[in-house]
């Protein structure tokens, strides 16, 4: 992995949502993966029973699917993919198909106490201005998941002059990227509160040590506050 790069490039001027979902899960539509599996395990600790969760760009719904089992929390859904939202709505979650990228489309959201973006916002040129409009829908804070870029093995891609390959279909997947020294950095730069950084997968016992180094992903719970006081605008 420090040495390949991935067979093709598909080339696409806008992503079937629906084709993707069809190739990356294919017959285990709602099955979490091992990585998923530990990420909704992370996410379950910084929320509590019977609360409310949205979750922005829920794909198939098999973490919210968990987060349900595990919690009794009232779960809501948002995707582009009308295929990967029918696997969530047969889990009981209430799903709404929007694109977000169109702002009007936030006012169809519902007020929630939790906002869920996992794995979504290394792939917006601008997250911070999602992340701004959908505050107001924001009652206590968001749970937000992103690559480490500081993990090891990308590290090591660089020391032998390969960049990180975080990306599955094509390089342009992946438009921002944090370290966990990153994370810390911009949530104070858009003048939100880190309330907990959680790390996980990676190497194995070595990933709870040097969790900068040896933590494939990272889950921060992060908590709004007033815009108009925020004295750094990104």
């Amino acid at each position: 992995m420090i040495f390949s790069y991935p067979k093709d490039i598909i080339e696409e001027s806008a992503v079937n949502y629906d084709e993707y979902w069809k190739e990356k899960r294919g017959e285990n539509l709602g099955e979490l993966s091992p990585f998923q599996l530990a990420r909704a395990k992370e996410v379950r600790h910084l929320l509590e029973p019977k609360c409310s969760v949205l979750d922005i760009g829920c794909g198939d719904g098999a973490v919210l699917k968990y987060i349900k089992h595990e919690l009794d929390v009232i779960p809501w859904g948002v995707d582009q993919s009308t295929y990967a939202l029918k696997s969530a709505e047969s889990f009981g979650i209430r799903i709404l198909h929007l694109n977000l990228n169109d702002p009007s489309s936030i006012e169809e959201l519902p007020e929630v106490d939790y906002i869920m973006a996992l794995e979504v916002l290394e792939h917006l040129p601008n997250p911070e201005s999602l992340l701004r409009a959908l505050a107001s829908k924001c009652r206590k804070a968001f749970v937000i998941s992103v690559p480490n870029s500081g993990y090891w093995l990308h590290r090591m891609r660089f020391f032998f002059g390969r960049t990180p390959a975080q990306w599955r279909r094509h390089p342009g997947e992946h438009l921002r990227f944090w370290t966990q020294n990153d994370v810390h950095w911009w949530v104070k730069a858009i003048g939100w509160e880190l309330e907990e950084l959680r790390s996980y997968e990676g190497l194995a016992g070595l990933n709870r040590i040097f969790p900068s180094w040896c933590a494939m992903g990272m889950i921060m719970k992060v908590k709004p506050s007033s815009i108009t006081n925020q004295k750094v605008i990104l």
